[in-house]
């Protein structure tokens, strides 16, 4: 009984994990700024920009060029972790 209620409260936590971007050395103004170019290269149009309309498998592919990866993290997240566009 014990083992059931520890696998129903780990999946309960699981549940509210949120994605973070990470990359080694970076700081919260580089991510703004990466994370604000990789939109506008995500949003090609500029209807889509005025709407703000991001595509987001390019958003993040572009973020994933630069260096970034994008991994569930629970809170508190750890120092150097950033969240992007979902």
């Amino acid at each position: 009984m014990k083992a059931v209620l520890l696998a129903v409260a780990l999946l309960g936590l699981a549940g509210c994990a949120r994605y973070y971007w990470t990359k080694p050395g970076a700081t919260p103004e580089q991510f703004s700024r990466d994370s604000l170019e990789c939109a506008r290269e995500a949003s090609p149009t500029e209807s889509m920009r005025q709407q703000g309309i991001v595509q987001v498998e390019a958003y993040r592919a572009c973020l994933t060029s630069r260096g970034y990866t994008r991994d569930k993290q629970l809170e508190p997240v750890p120092p150097g972790s950033y969240r992007g566009i979902e």
